[in-house]
């Protein structure tokens, strides 16, 4: 099973495997020219509850506070957050002109541009995909490897493995419950995975903790019963 991070117009898995992949070592001249056509009309940008977490402590607000300031929850059986966009022009909340105003705590989906990603659930194994036409700067010589960390991706790399495995883990817990109270549920989750960290402490820890205290709650919401 593999998590996805990937949006815009490739959402559906089959679109998915008809992209080109691309390894860490093949040449991949691709700069970013700082031209913030990606941050336009886009209603696709949605966040990790790192990628909150990253945003708030660039903001020095709560993530929560964040949160209801800039995103809208997503649909659907285990809880999201996307980017809302400006009502004003359209475009990601944080275009200031030209340029991102949370350029070093941009969320995945921004950094990998025009990459997606999808993540092996079981082995961790990472691929990576490239969304045509490639934007910005050509410049020969540049490996994929060398984009990936000019961009910051692969210092984050392990928590954003985790975080999809985890929340794989909690969508096939919900969907093989029968009759739960939603909002409930809903509304703890939003706090575990996003809500409840404080911006000056480092994520993965709290994650962590977050999901040890939700675990017993969950299951009680959830009517799971003990194994013997």
């Amino acid at each position: 099973m593999r998590a996805p991070i990937l949006p815009g117009r490739f959402a559906e898995a089959a679109e998915l495997d008809a992209l080109p992949r691309i390894a860490p070592e093949e040449e991949f001249p691709a700069v970013c020219a700082g031209c913030g056509e990606c941050c336009r009309a886009r209603r696709d940008i949605l966040l990790s509850g790192l990628d909150l977490y990253r945003l708030a402590r660039r903001l020095r607000l709560p993530p929560r506070t964040v949160a209801e300031a800039f995103c809208r929850e997503t649909p659907g059986t285990l809880p999201g957050l996307l980017l809302t966009p400006s009502r004003r022009s359209g475009n990601c909340p944080f275009l200031d002109g030209g340029a991102c105003a949370v350029h070093e705590a941009r969320p995945l989906a921004c950094a990998l541009y025009p990459l997606g990603q999808a993540i092996d659930l079981e082995t961790f194994r990472t691929e990576y995909y490239i969304q045509p036409p490639l934007c910005g700067v050509q410049v020969p010589g540049r490996t994929l490897q060398d984009y990936l960390e000019d961009s910051g991706v692969l210092e984050r790399a392990g928590i954003d493995a985790f975080w999809a495995r985890s929340c794989a883990a909690l969508q096939q817990r919900l969907e093989a419950a029968q009759h739960y109270p939603k909002t409930a549920v809903r509304g703890c989750l939003l706090r575990a995975l996003y809500y409840d960290y404080d911006f000056r402490d480092d994520f993965q820890p709290q994650f962590t903790a977050n999901l040890a205290r939700l675990e017993p709650l969950l299951a009680r919401l959830l009517g799971e019963t003990a194994q013997p």
